[in-house]
């Protein structure tokens, strides 16, 4: 008995679409993220070889090795973190993944790339009052979405908004600011594919308009407390 392949998922095609063209605005950045903790762990290899080689001192070698661990350790963490944000922004179209989303995590995630992405967006962030919200959504989708909706408006600079809602609900709102001087080549999402990417992603399209974006998604309890 043959086994079918998995069905696309519905929003595939825009969804590929989005990435590619997210994907050349912010790989630049993704990779300098990549590169500079392996050139720590690099570096720390390197002063401790020298070190090792040059000391007969087995204790006092161990003393000043240890002077490397922490800032070797934190290198690799990095290197891990980062290595894990490229491969999910390099992926390919999958089926969504709903999970608990800290959304001032994604959010700094999101701002952190469009300031650094190929054509700079300065972007704001207004968060509710602790504590800030959790929504149960897929990730990946959400933060594409935020970043080719910025990446792909002729404006100076974005906000973002997020606000408790209605029924145990969370609404994301993106708003654009006055248009750029420089002539910008966009090509933003219609409304409909707007709509089948963040209704994947486990959300609603409450508005989309040339100025503001609006989502919702469903409020997420708080993780279990570590034991």
């Amino acid at each position: 008995m043959s086994l079918s392949a998995p069905a696309a998922p519905p929003d595939a095609a825009v969804l590929n679409r989005v990435q590619q063209e997210n994907q050349r605005q912010i790989v630049a950045k993704l990779l300098h993220d990549l590169r500079n903790p392996v050139h720590s762990v690099r570096i720390s290899m390197e002063l401790f070889g020298r070190l090792a080689r040059r000391s007969g001192d087995v204790d006092k070698l161990m003393e000043r090795a240890a002077l490397y661990i922490e800032p070797a350790e934190a290198a690799v963490a990095s290197l891990v973190a980062n290595a894990e944000r490229l491969a999910k922004y390099l992926a390919p179209a999958a089926a969504p993944e709903m999970a608990r989303i800290p959304v001032d995590e994604m959010l700094a995630e999101v701002t952190m790339l469009l300031r650094a992405a190929k054509r700079r967006v300065p972007v704001t962030c207004t968060l509710p009052q602790e504590p800030v919200p959790g929504i149960r959504a897929d990730r990946i989708r959400v933060c594409h979405v935020l970043l080719h909706s910025c990446l792909n408006h002729a404006a100076s600079a974005a906000a973002i908004t997020v606000w408790p809602g209605p029924e145990e609900s969370v609404a994301i709102d993106l708003a654009f600011q006055a248009s750029a001087a420089e002539d910008t080549a966009c090509t933003p999402l219609r409304v409909d594919e707007l709509r089948v990417i963040v209704e994947a992603a486990g959300g609603t399209l409450a508005a989309a308009t040339d100025a503001a974006l609006s989502m919702t998604f469903r409020r997420a309890g708080d993780p279990p407390p570590r034991g």
